[in-house]
């Protein structure tokens, strides 16, 4: 869901004008919620110091479609979509942070519970701000609603459905979600809808508490984001990636300061909307230059409030974001070193192009989890062949060029005959074979060059005895020619 400024994007009422207005007349830092983030403050209305620089504290709106229930749903379709399975061969997410700010978390829930973040600066209960950052226990989070340490999301369910589809645990119960083991940090800032204030505040807050992603499915309209725009800032000098959904009116919010989509900050990547066929959703917002990707937002099966923690069926670009926030936790999670910028480079430039997305995004894609985590880990494919070198490690048909550590694929390199006899191996899922060669007893590839060997595809480099194979030799055009032909037959 998104958090609507001065017109409400969801199906809640438009909010009433705001009580106080934001004045920005000193650089403090954070300190906490009731009193200034980032050199910005809350006054009444009317008070304002003259000529100190003044916007709306404008609200946004929670980005969901319906905040009735719908029923639980068949499937978890879009994980399969995203080819989830095969980045999770990669990583399950290992302990990336992903700050949702939001409604609140069920810290509880049985898919939630293992996944909440924990402060080690903070001792649990000893009423002392250990950490000194101006919160007293904040061992899990902060409420800036209520101004306590319980981040616990008490009626309206949105948090809770947001960090279920980014993080609910691989446990073999409810759902799972795309990084089901990464870690969430929840930070309680929104009711029905969000004062652009605490919004802001709750950015700098988790960029100072180590999170490496933040979640923001809420928006609305500001025609000066002041506090946010200072705050995605903030996250940006941090090298935190800042995750926002596109909001739910059908619309093109290219240059409509829709905030937070469409700041222009390089750190923040905007999200539409698709359903299971891979259309854009009709009531998702997009901007062909201000929206970078989709990922599925129809029908997303996750975790929601009950008494024991139940699941429901939610659409909503809210439920897009964390899609490609928990994305981002696995690149990570396999290439730490990567920038925002990078991420969202190749998010965009490694998802599913589509007809619908094409001049609606600025990559024309939806997301893909396996292609987008696969290309974090190899760190030297940027090039023409970037594509099919991703598939073949998608297909396990290469692991890298430098095991154990296989974070690079050396794609100028020649290839030798040894590690030919390895990718024909695995494409063709060759049978093993008897040892035929004397010359590569001590070679990493000796298995896959008996199984080539025994199919018939090579005879040995050393004709007519050919009681050789040379692992190590160059592969030339021509031999290549004889390996595939021999492969085909």
């Amino acid at each position: 869901m998104f958090l609507v400024f001065l017109v409400s994007l969801s199906l809640f009422p438009v909010a009433s004008p705001p009580e106080t207005v934001l004045v920005k007349d000193e650089v403090a830092p954070l300190s906490s919620p009731a009193d200034s983030v980032l050199g910005w403050r809350r006054v009444p209305v009317g008070q304002a110091p003259q000529g100190a620089e003044t916007v709306p504290n404008v609200r946004l709106s929670l980005l969901d479609h319906d905040p009735d229930d719908e029923p639980f749903g068949p499937d978890q379709w879009a994980l399969g979509e995203l080819g989830v399975a095969r980045a999770w061969h990669e990583t399950t997410g290992g302990s990336r942070v992903i700050a949702v700010i939001d409604s609140g978390v069920l810290t509880g829930h049985p898919d939630l519970a293992d996944r909440i973040f924990t402060n080690i600066g903070e001792t649990p209960g000893n009423d002392v701000d250990d950490d000194g950052n101006g919160l007293v226990d904040d061992v899990h989070g902060w409420d800036l609603i209520d101004g306590d340490n319980d981040p616990t999301d008490p009626s309206q369910g949105h948090g809770t459905e947001v960090a279920g589809v980014a993080a609910a645990s691989l446990n073999g119960v409810g759902v799972a979600g795309i990084a089901p083991t990464a870690t969430i940090l929840p930070i309680r800032a929104c009711t029905n809808s969000c004062e652009l204030f605490t919004v802001a505040w709750a950015v700098t807050y988790a960029t100072d508490m180590g999170a490496e992603v933040i979640n923001l499915s809420l928006g609305g309209f500001a025609s000066e984001a002041g506090p946010l725009a200072d705050a995605v800032s903030y996250a940006e000098e941090a090298g935190v990636l800042v995750v926002a959904a596109a909001g739910n009116t059908g619309t093109n919010i290219d240059g409509t300061s829709f905030v937070p989509a469409d700041l222009p900050n390089p750190n923040l990547v905007a999200v539409a909307a698709t359903d299971r066929h891979n259309r854009l959703w009709a009531e998702s917002n997009f901007g062909p230059n201000s929206v970078e990707l989709a990922a599925p937002g129809v029908e997303i099966v996750t975790t929601t409030l009950d008494s024991l923690g139940g699941y429901r069926t939610v659409t909503g670009t809210s439920f897009a974001a964390p899609h490609v926030s928990a994305t981002a936790a696995l690149m990570l999670s396999v290439n730490p070193a990567l920038t925002p910028t990078q991420l969202i480079d190749r998010l965009g430039r490694h998802g599913l192009a589509t007809a619908d997305l094409q001049g609606t995004t600025v990559h024309g894609t939806r997301l893909r989890t396996d292609t987008a985590t696969v290309s974090a880990r190899l760190t030297d494919i940027d090039g023409v062949f970037e594509a099919d070198i991703v598939w073949m490690a998608l297909e396990d048909l290469t692991s890298g060029c430098n095991p154990p550590t296989n974070d690079r694929y050396c794609p100028d390199d020649p290839v030798t005959r040894g590690q030919m006899a390895a990718f024909l191996h695995r494409a063709l899922d060759l049978s093993p074979g008897p040892d035929t060669f004397a010359d590569d007893t001590d070679s990493i590839y000796q298995t896959h060059i008996n199984a080539l060997a025994h199919a018939g595809i090579t005879r040995g480099c050393n004709p007519p005895a050919n009681d050789r194979y040379c692992p190590d030799d160059s592969v030339s055009r021509a031999e290549m020619a004889a390996f595939l032909h021999r492969a085909g037959r």
